[in-house]
């Protein structure tokens, strides 16, 4: 490679690992990375189609951006069949430029390891940003610049997670226990920050990268990289202080006991798990009125209206919106046919992350780990919300998702 090339592509992986930086921490920095990339997306296509190259390669992993797209065709289609209004189909556009993404990333020859270290300083910008807003601004629930805590915090634990499946494979030459030591305190700062906001739908993902990791890392390490796992985990215990832990535990306690009251009594003894169980299962028992298309967005704010009437459901999830899972929601307002679509996309994903990870190849292997806990990420995020409404949420998720699967497919090509 030539030295102009050389200059640009590392231009690239220096902006992509700033903007990964600033992502949560500067308003709108997702649309902005989102943008930029679809720019260069945009570039490198009329290169292909100029000197008629194939667009896409031809295993899944270098399809998955095509299935992103046409779930979102499938769903757009759908709102347009139920006559939605046009702000109904935003949520859509970013699953449009997804191949753009995968292009700017393959023939950008985007490095993977500026991703690590981008999501890192990400998890930590976000994780220093509320405990500003916490203990000097006095923010009860700390939201950054997205106006929501809940979707803060999870994108914190995200990045912060991401991180970490990268946490072997260093960037710009550190020295292998330094960077792992840098990548736990990225998740631990994504876990703060999670924990400062209260995103309590989001903790099931510390465990689970928690033990996944650890397992890994001590199985493998050497004595040194041991040393490294132990000082980062304790130095993270230093941020405890920071925590409001007792107000986490009470807030878990709080939707145990409301969990138990509702299916006991049906009753709301508070304003969390109880009324999320009622949405699920009022959305469960609309569903089969019409199970193919759905009743649409306002369709099911319509039947919760009704069924309230009709004292049939509790009146105090009125002024929730939407069902407050994916699924569920998906079910409701589109279908069989917009769920299946969903499906099809998480199916596709895992079975390509999956396989990566399970390859002998240990840049496969981070890959893969990377794109899985993405993945689990998304569909714990949407077990109590309707994650993709949400413009960080998507923006966030298709970019990573995308990125990684580019970076999927230039690994297996270097060996081909």
């Amino acid at each position: 490679m030539n030295t102009k090339k050389q200059l640009g592509v590392n231009s690239l992986n220096i902006l992509l690992m700033i903007s990964l930086a600033a992502i949560l921490s500067i308003p709108n920095a997702y649309t902005i990375i989102a943008a930029i990339t679809a720019v260069i997306g945009i570039y490198y296509l009329s290169k292909r189609l100029l000197t008629r190259a194939p667009l896409f390669e031809s295993h899944l992993s270098g399809k998955l951006c095509l299935i992103f797209m046409a779930y979102a065709l499938i769903c757009a289609s759908i709102q347009y069949w139920h006559r939605a209004p046009l702000s109904h189909y935003e949520m859509y556009i970013p699953f449009l430029w997804a191949p753009l993404i995968v292009l700017a990333v393959i023939d950008g020859r985007i490095d993977r390891r500026p991703i690590w270290l981008g999501c890192m300083l990400g998890a930590v910008f976000a994780c220093i940003l509320a405990l500003f807003q916490s203990t000097y601004l006095g923010v009860p629930r700390p939201f950054g610049f997205l106006g929501s805590p809940v979707t803060f915090g999870n994108n914190a634990l995200l990045l912060g997670s991401v991180a970490v499946a990268g946490r072997n494979d260093p960037p710009f030459n550190l020295r292998k226990p330094i960077w792992l030591a840098m990548a736990y305190m990225g998740f631990f700062s994504g876990v703060t920050a999670s924990v400062i906001t209260q995103s309590k739908g989001g903790w099931p993902l510390i465990p689970i990268v928690l033990i996944w990791v650890l397992v890994e890392d001590f199985w493998r390490a050497s004595r040194q990289g041991r040393l490294s796992i132990i000082i980062a985990v304790c130095t993270s215990f230093c941020l405890l202080p920071f925590m409001p832990i007792s107000t986490a535990l009470s807030r878990i306690n709080s939707a145990a006991i409301g969990t138990v009251t509702w299916f006991q009594t049906g009753a709301f003894v508070e304003g969390s798990a109880a009324p999320r169980l009622e949405l699920w299962k009022f959305g469960l028992t609309i569903w089969p009125e019409k199970p193919w298309l759905g009743h649409s967005r306002e369709g099911v704010v319509q039947r919760i209206q009704e069924k309230i009437a009709q004292n049939e459901i509790n009146p105090g999830i009125e002024n929730l919106s939407g069902l407050h899972n994916e699924a569920i929601q998906l079910l409701a307002e589109q279908g069989l046919i917009g769920f299946f679509s969903w499906a099809l996309m998480f199916g596709a994903s895992i079975f390509v992350f999956g396989r990566a990870y399970l390859r002998d190849n240990r840049v496969q292997q981070t890959l893969g780990q990377a794109g899985l806990i993405t993945i689990t990420a998304s569909l714990i995020f949407g077990l109590s919300d309707h994650n993709f409404m949400l413009n960080a949420n998507r923006q966030i998720f298709v970019f990573l998702m995308m990125a990684i699967s580019a970076l999927v497919v230039a690994e297996r090509n270097s060996f081909t």
